[in-house]
């Protein structure tokens, strides 16, 4: 038992930064100059922290005495703690930067964040290799909880009562002068968000501890297995991970099936993951602030923590509802589209967004939003279950498509929403 909580503890921390600094985001936006446009700064902040994972597979697959998963992962949970620290003080801090004030230490600190988190994809599963497949279930729940934390302290955090019911009257907007909000406004949340950066760094603290628990500790050692056990390499255990973290919540093993694709099928299936992907990913987070905030910053808090908290439960949903088909997930994704669709005209019609005076279209806001969220994860885990029955390459192109679709995705959002400012605020 001290085993599976110390490698849940440890897979908390693979996304708790990332997945925290989305749902802070209602907050943030209140009092930075970015404003509502701060998200389409991050997707394509995430994109770049790439550079994290591909310098560690090359220096794994080139340099392998030198750079190895475990001081690594030490690195990584340093870097994640001190990030998360410095942005509890100066998140609000901005620079003069080319004719504008810049919030340059917020963006630079959600760099390093960003790059821990996604670094953790290809250091993190390479080391729980070390130990039996029975601990994948354990590690994928942790990581299941670095979205569902995060998600349950936002909504306890709350945005401010009078972010709720002021939808048909002028929003608040940022004062660079006093660094505050004006406008009609109530309270504020309950605690602020340097509170919240604090617990980020105390929840990547926990998972530094418990990685040195399982490295030290007698029990932890003696359920590791023999070296030449698990003496895979990083590119191996990268290809494994979408599966795994599906397969683990329903079995302690991985076996693949007789059940082939054609080559058009495929590659089928990996044009609809970049599409899906690069909405998923880049164009609909980047705009989501536009959609969800002329009904209320409520509205758009409500909508970023309850969309965290439906990714890991349709990840535990899908071995009880498992999809094969193509036909079925060709139309799955499709009905997604048609959400992000709505989403999408609701966003170009800021500030006044269809329905906005009433609860009923900050309802369908976010039951759209958040049953998107639902859906195009069921769509990529059902798309990774098909692509393991092929085997590793398979595996390899599908994260490929991933990264791909969402790296377009997220570039080709930001020129409309930075550069000529297509989606509007008050």
């Amino acid at each position: 038992m001290a085993t599976y909580f110390l490698v849940m503890m440890f897979g908390i921390g693979a996304w708790i930064a990332v997945n925290g600094l989305w749902v802070e985001l209602p907050i943030i936006v209140q009092e930075i100059p970015e404003s509502w446009s701060l998200p389409s700064y991050l997707t394509v902040i995430i994109q770049l922290a790439n550079i994290g994972p591909l310098a560690f597979t090359l220096g794994n697959k080139f340099l392998p005495r030198f750079v190895k998963e475990i001081p690594v992962t030490y690195a990584l949970v340093v870097i994640g703690v001190l990030a998360s620290a410095l942005l509890a003080h100066f998140w609000k801090e901005t620079i003069y930067i080319a004719g504008a004030d810049r919030s340059a230490a917020l963006l630079i600190l959600a760099f390093f964040l960003s790059m821990v988190d996604c670094t953790s994809s290809v250091a993190f599963i390479p080391y729980m290799s070390r130990f039996p497949m029975v601990y994948l279930s354990p590690y994928f729940l942790g990581e299941g909880l670095s979205g569902l934390l995060p998600s349950l302290v936002a909504l306890a955090q709350g945005v401010g009562e009078g972010a709720s019911n002021e939808r048909c009257v002028a929003q608040p907007v940022y004062n660079s002068s006093s660094n505050s909000t004006s406008g009609s406004w109530g309270p504020g949340p309950r605690f602020t968000p340097k509170v919240f950066f604090w617990f980020l760094s105390v929840m990547m603290a926990c998972c530094g501890l418990a990685f040195l628990a399982l490295n030290t500790l007698q029990v932890t050692k003696k359920q590791q297995v023999k070296e030449r056990e698990y003496d895979v390499t990083t590119s191996d255990m990268h290809e494994l991970q979408e599966i795994s973290k599906t397969e683990a919540q329903s079995t302690s093993d991985i076996q693949v099936t007789d059940n082939i694709l054609t080559t058009r099928q495929n590659v089928f299936l990996l044009v609809i993951l970049a599409i899906v992907n690069g909405l998923s990913n880049g164009i609909i987070p980047a705009i989501q602030s536009y959609a969800c905030i002329p009904y209320s910053y409520y509205i758009y808090h409500l909508t970023l923590t309850l969309s965290n908290i439906a990714n890991p439960i349709t990840c535990l949903m899908f071995p009880l509802l498992r999809v094969k088909s193509i036909p079925v997930i060709t139309f799955l994704c499709g009905v997604y589209c048609v959400m992000c669709t709505y989403i999408i005209i609701i966003a170009s019609q800021s500030p006044d967004v269809l329905l906005r005076c009433g609860d009923t279209g900050a309802a369908l806001i976010v039951v759209i939003s958040v049953s998107s969220v639902a859906m195009v994860t069921y769509c990529k885990v059902a798309i990774s279950s098909l692509m393991r029955n092929q085997g590793r390459k398979k595996l390899l192109w599908f994260g490929i498509s991933t990264q791909l679709g969402s790296c377009i995705g997220a570039l080709s959002i930001f020129v409309p929403v930075n550069v000529y400012y297509m989606f509007k605020q008050y």
